[in-house]
C-alpha cells in the first residue's frame, strides 16, 4: 500500500509521431490504463500528469519538469507509466533516471506494458535493451518525418504551422496559401521602403511609430494562436530581424521555399539553417505579393547599402552606384551638418585614401549629379516611349557590337579556364603515377601537387563567376522590351527617388574635369542603364527624325 503522504504519479506522454499512429497511445487511453492499474493494485493518493506533443528525446517538458521537482523534494512514492517509451526515447537519460535517480530518491518505478517494476530486481534485466530499442525507434521515426517533409517541400506545400506574414491558409487547397489583404499591404510597403533606400532598422522604426501590428501579434489577433516570441505588452514593436526575414523570404515572389532549416539531430533540436543549395524552391505555387523586378532591386540595394552615419538624416541616394571612371573605386559622399546642403559632394575613394599620385579627386557636387541623372533619365525614357521601334533598333545594333564583343571575350576566357582545369586534373593523375613508380620523389610530388591544386582551386572559384557574368550579359541582350515597359509606367518623372534610380540605372561612372578646379569645365558622366546599357548616342539616332521631341509635363 502506498504511503498516503507521498504521491503515486501517473505519467503520460504523447508526441506528434505517436498521434499519427492512432488512438493506442492517446493521452485519454494512457490515463484510463494508468488509473485502472493503480486502482486494481491498491495505489492511492494518485496524481495524473501528462505532456502532449513532446518528443521522447526531449526531457524539457512542462509536466515532466513538475514530476522531477516532486521527486527531488521526496514527495513521490511511485511513478507509473504505460511503457518505458513514455518516459523517454533517449536510452542514456532513461537509464540514468531508472537506475540512479529514482532509487536514490526512494521512488518505485513501474512500466506496465514492459513488465518493469523496480521493486522486483528480475523485472529490470531487459530494461537497458528496451531503452536502446526505444531510442532506435525515435531515430527511425526522425528519418521518416524528414522524408515526409522533403516530399511535402518538393510538392510546394507549406511546411510550418503558421503561414508567412502577408498570407493566410487557403481553405480550398491543402497546405496552400493565399494573400492576406491587410498584412500583404504591409509586406509591399516594407519592400517599397527598402527600395527607397531605408534599411531594416529604419523600416522597423517607421512601422513601430505608425502602430502597425507586428507579425506575431497580428497572427495572434487573427487566429488566437500563440507563438514563443509573442509579446502582447508591445504589439506594435517591430525589430530589424523581423524586417530582414521578410526581405529575405522568396515566398513573396509566389514561390515556396522548403527545407530552409533543420535540426542538428533527432536528439538535439537546435535549429540550423540549410545552405541555399540544399534548400528546395518550387516556383509559382501561389499569388505573389511583389514582382521579380522589385525583389532584384531590393536584394541588389541591400548588398550595396552602407550603414548611414548617425549625423546624416537621409541615406545616400546613390549608395553603391557611383564609381570613378578611371580606377573603378566608389565615389564617397561628403556631407555634414556644418556644411551647406548645396556643397555636398562626391570624391574618389582612392584619391581620399592614397592621394593624387594614384588617382585624382573626380569631384562632383551631389546636387549637380542629381540634375544630370534626372535630365538624362527623362531624355532616354522619353525616347523609349515615343520611338519604340527606333529605340529597339538602336539597342539591338549596339548589343550586336559592344555586348557581343564582351560576350565573345568572356566565352573565350571560360573555354580556356575549363580546358586548363581538365589539363590540371590529367597532370595530377600522371604526377601521382610517376610518384608511385618512383620517377618523381615525394618532395617533388608535394611541391608540384601543391602548385597544381592552388591553380585548380583558383580556376574553379573563377569559373562560376564568369558563367554568371556571361548569363547576365546574355539576359541583358534581350531586355529592350522590359526597359520600354518601365519607361511607359513612369511618364512624368518629377524627382529622382532611390526606387526610380535603381529601377532604371545599374551603374554611374564619373570622370575628371577637363580643367581642374574649374566650375564651367566639361566633366564626363557615364550612365549604364539596366537592360539597355550606355545611351550616349541617343541624340545622334534621333537626328534623322526631323520631328522634335514633345515636352513632357514634368513640373
Amino acid at each position: 500500500m502506498a504511503n498516503q503522504e507521498r504521491y503515486t504519479i501517473l505519467y503520460a506522454r504523447l508526441s506528434q509521431e505517436d498521434d499519427i499512429k492512432g488512438d493506442s497511445n492517446s493521452i485519454v487511453n494512457q490515463k484510463h490504463m494508468l488509473e485502472k492499474y493503480a486502482q486494481e493494485n491498491g495505489f492511492c493518493n494518485t496524481k495524473f500528469l501528462y505532456d502532449d506533443g513532446f518528443s521522447g528525446t526531449n526531457f524539457n517538458r512542462p509536466s515532466w519538469n513538475e514530476v522531477m521537482a516532486l521527486v527531488e523534494n521526496e514527495q513521490v512514492e511511485t511513478l507509473i507509466v504505460k511503457d518505458l517509451s513514455r518516459l523517454g526515447r533517449e536510452y542514456l537519460e532513461v537509464g540514468r533516471l531508472t537506475e540512479l535517480v529514482f532509487p536514490s530518491c526512494g521512488v518505485r518505478f513501474i512500466a506496465i506494458n514492459d513488465g518493469v517494476d523496480s521493486l522486483y530486481e528480475s523485472s529490470n534485466d531487459f530494461t537497458p535493451m528496451r531503452n536502446w530499442f526505444n531510442e532506435l525507434h525515435a531515430k527511425d521515426s526522425s528519418k521518416k518525418v524528414r522524408a515526409v517533409k522533403r516530399m511535402q517541400a518538393e510538392r510546394g506545400e507549406i511546411l510550418g504551422g503558421r503561414p508567412p506574414y502577408g498570407y493566410r491558409r487557403d481553405e480550398t487547397v491543402r497546405k496552400g496559401i493565399v494573400p492576406d489583404e491587410e498584412a500583404g499591404e504591409v509586406v509591399r510597403r516594407i519592400f517599397g521602403l527598402c527600395a527607397a533606400g531605408k534599411g531594416p532598422n529604419q523600416i522597423a522604426r517607421v512601422l513601430t511609430q505608425e502602430q502597425v501590428l507586428n507579425p506575431t501579434n497580428y497572427y495572434y489577433r487573427k487566429t488566437g494562436a500563440s507563438h514563443k516570441s509573442l509579446d502582447t505588452a508591445m504589439p506594435y514593436r517591430w525589430t530589424s530581424s523581423s524586417v530582414t526575414a521578410i526581405l529575405n523570404n522568396r515566398t513573396y515572389l509566389g514561390h515556396m521555399p522548403g527545407l530552409r532549416t533543420t535540426t542538428l539531430s533527432y536528439k538535439n533540436k537546435k535549429a540550423v539553417y540549410h545552405d541555399e543549395s540544399e534548400q528546395i524552391l518550387v516556383e509559382n505555387t501561389h499569388e505573389a505579393l511583389i514582382t521579380q523586378e522589385q525583389w532584384d532591386m531590393v536584394q541588389e540595394l541591400r548588398q550595396r547599402k552602407k550603414r548611414t552615419p548617425k549625423q546624416m538624416d537621409e541615406p545616400n541616394l546613390f549608395s553603391g552606384l557611383v564609381h570613378c571612371i578611371d580606377c573603378g573605386k566608389p565615389l564617397v559622399l561628403h556631407r555634414a551638418h556644418t556644411m551647406e546642403a548645396v556643397k555636398n559632394n562626391f570624391m574618389c575613394y582612392t584619391y581620399k585614401k592614397r592621394g593624387k599620385e594614384v588617382c585624382s579627386s573626380h569631384y562632383i557636387r551631389e546636387r549637380d549629379l542629381v540634375q544630370i541623372i534626372l535630365d538624362d533619365l527623362r531624355r532616354v525614357t522619353h525616347f523609349a516611349r515615343q520611338k519604340e521601334a527606333l529605340f529597339a533598333e538602336y539597342i539591338n545594333r549596339k548589343n550586336s557590337v559592344e555586348l557581343r564583343k564582351e560576350m565573345n571575350s568572356l566565352q573565350r576566357e571560360l573555354d580556356s579556364a575549363r580546358r586548363r582545369d581538365a589539363e590540371l586534373t590529367s597532370l595530377f593523375k600522371r604526377l601521382y603515377e610517376d610518384n608511385v613508380l618512383g620517377r618523381v620523389t615525394n618532395e617533388q610530388f608535394r611541391m608540384l601537387s601543391a602548385d597544381y591544386n592552388d591553380e585548380q582551386k583558383a580556376l574553379r572559384d573563377a569559373i562560376p563567376t564568369k558563367e554568371a557574368r556571361l548569363q547576365k550579359l546574355m539576359d541583358s541582350a534581350s531586355n529592350v522590351e522590359a526597359f520600354i515597359e518601365k519607361a511607359k509606367r513612369y511618364t512624368g518623372i518629377r524627382e529622382l527617388t532611390p526606387e526610380i534610380l535603381r529601377l532604371f540605372i545599374s551603374r554611374i561612372e564619373v570622370g575628371e574635369k577637363s580643367t581642374r578646379y574649374s566650375r564651367t569645365a566639361e566633366q564626363s558622366v557615364r550612365i549604364v542603364y539596366r537592360d539597355v546599357g550606355i545611351m550616349d548616342s541617343v541624340e545622334q539616332v534621333t537626328t534623322e527624325d526631323a520631328e522634335p521631341m514633345e515636352q513632357e509635363n514634368i513640373a
